[in-house]
């Protein structure tokens, strides 16, 4: 009877270990070294509202062509939920977007109207809105990714100059761009923001 219930608990305790099956594969892992770069960042880029969205206009690259909205052959078979659909009025196409993508579009919102503020311009309840969603869903991807690289002090200042052990970014880029839904880079003015 002992064995048939170890048995048991080693299957219910495998069971629950298995990873569920995922629409996304697993991305191999690369080594980045954590360094400024001043075409994505830089504290000049407040001086003025012009000048900073230039500057997120360097993030679009960094964003899938359809913005990390995808296409998932078979949804019905993960558990998904509903997909978003985008695309035209009269011809929306389901798609699902990549969490990366979403937490860039968090992050050049959250620059984009701290600028606003640096200027002194009083945030509206909508921004207020929007960037305390960013914020908290910034918390939880940073926290469900849980880097736990270790950095140690070096001459370019906190936190660079540390490698990281990270998702290949040009696979996730590639992945993402074999199934963009609706292509939405190039088509955005140059002042765009993710």
């Amino acid at each position: 009877m002992a064995s048939v219930i170890v048995v048991l608990l080693t299957r219910v305790l495998t069971d629950k270990k298995t990873a569920e099956p995922s629409a996304v594969p697993q991305f191999p892992l690369k080594t980045y070294k954590f360094i400024e770069n001043p075409r994505y960042l830089h504290e000049d880029m407040f001086d003025n509202e012009m000048e900073t969205l230039h500057t997120l206009h360097n993030w679009i690259e960094l964003s899938a062509d359809g913005r990390g909205y995808v296409r998932i052959n078979n949804s019905a078979s993960f558990d998904l939920g509903e997909p978003y659909h985008i695309g035209s009025e009269s011809d929306p196409k389901p798609a699902y977007m990549m969490s990366v993508f979403h937490q860039l579009h968090c992050l050049s919102y959250i620059v984009q109207h701290y600028q606003t503020a640096f200027d002194g311009v009083n945030l509206t309840k909508e921004v207020a809105h929007h960037s305390a969603h960013c914020f908290d869903y910034l918390r939880q991807s940073i926290m469900c990714a849980a880097d736990t690289s270790l950095e140690g002090k070096t001459e370019a200042g906190p936190g660079w100059g540390s490698d990281h052990q990270c998702k290949d970014y040009d696979a996730v880029l590639a992945w993402a761009n074999e199934r963009t839904v609706v292509k939405f880079r190039g088509t955005m003015p140059l002042e765009a923001v993710l």
